[in-house]
């Protein structure tokens, strides 16, 4: 018979094993290593749970980030629409100051201007020369005329 192999009782029957003390190293060895399997399990679902918490705080930070461009665009969006509101007020009031009609009220009420007749008109003729010439001050220029053309070329 093998020592190894032992059953007591009838072999049709499921026959109970007893091993010997031989065998209780094994087992000893086998509750070493499921502890360390255990262990290992725990370490490795302490990672997943790191990893996730990581993942998270990587996913709300981009969501942070994303919401406050999100907000940046609709303060510079409410800013376009108010300049272009102001813009539209503004060629309102160009179109009522570009009036003939408006101006010339304003003229003759604010600032109590009269409105010209064909009585009150002055015509000039510009074809006459206005300017007197002066014979003596043109002798003195042509004198200090040679230093005034040497101190244009000398500055330009």
């Amino acid at each position: 018979m093998n020592e190894e192999n032992m059953m007591n009782g009838n072999a049709a029957l499921q026959p109970q094993y007893k091993p010997y003390k031989k065998h209780d190293k094994r087992i000893h060895k086998n509750k070493n290593e499921n502890k360390q399997k255990k262990i290992k399990k725990k370490l490795r679902v302490l990672l997943n749970i790191c990893v996730f918490f990581v993942i998270g705080l990587i996913l709300i930070y981009r969501y942070s980030i994303i919401y406050n461009m999100q907000t940046d665009l609709n303060s510079a969006e409410n800013n376009v629409d108010n300049i272009s509101r102001q813009n539209e007020n503004l060629t309102v009031e160009l179109v009522k100051y570009n009036n003939l009609k408006y101006i010339e009220d304003d003229a003759v009420n604010k600032l109590k201007m009269v409105v010209p007749n064909k009585q009150n008109a002055v015509y000039i003729d510009l074809d006459k020369p206005v300017i007197k010439t002066q014979e003596d001050e043109d002798s003195m220029k042509t004198q200090k005329g040679m230093l005034n053309k040497l101190k244009q070329l000398i500055w330009r």
